[in-house]
């Protein structure tokens, strides 16, 4: 049986110990907006190990979990069993849903997963969220806030169709990449187990994993298209042996230059009913290859469904008429105890 340690890695141990890594983190912060933003993560990774940052960053270079390519049919239906058992639990598939749901985040990102990956965290915006979603039609729009503004993304017909930062129709090639991976990212960390249904054409069963006291079955599957821009990531999702319920998302990121070869994992901690569906409402996101680090934790703070908003009151500069009200609040609205 597979299994894993706690959710939570701890990123610094002392005072002297945090000196060190700030100053290390903005050598690191200066190289990966210039000649590091073309390097591969493993070469960063390196040179944080040269730098002894030992307290702040684990360097295990644990590959992903291989999918079976010689597996049996018997194994392959056992697989899809579990995932539509997965599915059942939170629903059934959420594009049967005629009308709009909405929902509002609010997070922490870690402080060196923002100087190694500075575009892909995007954390000057990408701090609480307003999202307007309707899943018949695939109309995904968020507008995140952050402390230097507003950056809304339009995803229509599983693509990007617009990115705009304080009103600004953004053309950066690799802002763009970077977007596309992370809000295709999000709306499967969002709305659940339906977007796999889209992508993955058959599972396979890994060993079972156990953590926390509680069993998991771990199936694994290729993801095609993958997130943003790649051809093909790969996913393991642990499943709750008693509820069903999906717990956790592994998953490569081959959809931009500077996270191709990293693979992360989404820890869903609880969830919320809304209009016949489970969702998760708080998540926690680490990295496992080829570092170890805790990289951003969030939580739904608005939940609600079917206000009957227009597409042209979405896709524009700012939300308009029904659209626009934040998403209902639920309990708790506020940062779960423990986060930073």
């Amino acid at each position: 049986m597979y299994k894993q340690g706690s959710a939570l890695t701890p990123l610094m141990t002392g005072i002297g110990l945090l000196t060190f890594v700030t100053f290390f983190t903005n050598v690191i912060g200066v190289l990966a907006r210039g000649v590091a933003s073309r390097l591969p993560l493993l070469l960063l990774a390196g040179l944080l190990a040269c730098f002894g940052l030992s307290g702040c960053v684990v360097l295990r270079v644990a590959p992903f979990p291989v999918l079976p390519v010689d597996g049996s049919a018997e194994d392959g239906n056992s697989a899809r069993m579990i995932f539509e058992r997965c599915l059942a639990a939170h629903g059934g598939d959420l594009r049967r849903h005629p009308g709009d749901l909405n929902l509002a985040t609010d997070g922490h990102w870690f402080a060196l997963i923002q100087r190694i990956q500075p575009l892909v965290t995007d954390s000057a915006f990408r701090v609480r969220s307003e999202e307007r979603y309707r899943p018949a039609e695939g109309l995904y729009v968020v507008r995140h806030t952050g402390p230097s503004g507003v950056k809304q993304v339009v995803r229509r017909a599983g693509r990007i169709e617009a990115v705009r930062y304080n009103g600004e129709l953004e053309r950066d090639p690799a802002k763009l990449s970077a977007t596309a991976m992370t809000n295709d990212a999000f709306r499967m960390f969002h709305f659940g187990p339906t977007f796999f249904l889209e992508r993955v054409n058959a599972w396979r069963p890994l060993p079972e994993a156990a953590e926390g006291g509680r069993r998991y079955h771990r199936i694994i599957g290729a993801l095609t298209p993958g997130f943003g821009d790649a051809a093909e990531d790969r996913v393991v999702l642990w499943i709750d042996f008693e509820t069903f319920r999906l717990f956790r998302v592994h998953m490569t990121l081959n959809g931009f230059e500077t996270t191709k070869g990293a693979h992360v994992d989404t820890t869903f901690l609880d969830y919320r009913e809304v209009a016949g569906f489970l969702l998760p409402t708080r998540f926690h996101e680490r990295v496992l290859g080829p570092l170890h680090l805790d990289a951003h934790t969030w939580w739904t703070t608005g939940l609600d469904h079917d206000r009957g908003w227009e597409a042209a009151q979405v896709t524009g500069d700012a939300f308009t008429g029904v659209a626009a009200p934040p998403a209902r609040p639920i309990v708790p609205a506020k940062a779960p105890a423990g986060t930073p």
